[in-house]
C-alpha cells in the first residue's frame, strides 16, 4: 500500500478509508454466512418469520455474490485510488437491498425488524457515495 495506490485519498482520511471499505467486505462475509446458514434452514426461517420455503440454488447463488462483492470491497480497502467502479456498484446496490426489504415489509410480506439489518447497506452506500464524492477530483 504505498502512496502511488492511494493518491487522491489524503491524510486521515485514508485510514477511515480503508476501515470503511473493510467494514463493508466484513458484512457481506457475515451476509453471505447468514444467508447460506440462517436463511437456508427451515426452522430458523420459521423463527424469523421469514416466509416461504428456502429456494437454496437461489440463496447460495446471493451469499456467492455478497462474497464476491465483499472481495471487491476488501480491495477497495487495500487500495483506495483503484477500483472505484466497485464502488460505484456498491453506492447503486446497497440502498437497492435497504428499499428490497422495506418493500417487502410496507407490504407485510415480512415482519418490520427483518428490514434492521439492511439499514447497514443503506448507511454503507451513502458513506460509499460520500468516499467518492470527496475523492473524484483526485482520481486517476
Amino acid at each position: 500500500m504505498g502512496a502511488e495506490s492511494n493518491a487522491g485519498v489524503a491524510g486521515a482520511r485514508t485510514s477511515y478509508y480503508r476501515w470503511l471499505f473493510l467494514a463493508a467486505a466484513l458484512w457481506n462475509a457475515l451476509s453471505a454466512g447468514a444467508v447460506l446458514f440462517i436463511l437456508t434452514n427451515a426452522k430458523f426461517r420459521q423463527e424469523l418469520e421469514f416466509p416461504g420455503r428456502a429456494d437454496t440454488i437461489s440463496l447460495q447463488l446471493l451469499a456467492s455474490c455478497l462474497f464476491v462483492f465483499g472481495l471487491g470491497y476488501y480491495w477497495v480497502s487495500r487500495e483506495l485510488s483503484r477500483n472505484r467502479d466497485l464502488v460505484k456498484l456498491g453506492v447503486i446496490g446497497k440502498p437497492l437491498v435497504f428499499i428490497v426489504f422495506f418493500g417487502h415489509a410496507l407490504t407485510h410480506e415480512i415482519p418490520v425488524r427483518l428490514v434492521l439489518p439492511s439499514i447497514v447497506d443503506l448507511l454503507l452506500g451513502v458513506l460509499f457515495l460520500e468516499f467518492l464524492l470527496r475523492t473524484r477530483a483526485k482520481a486517476l
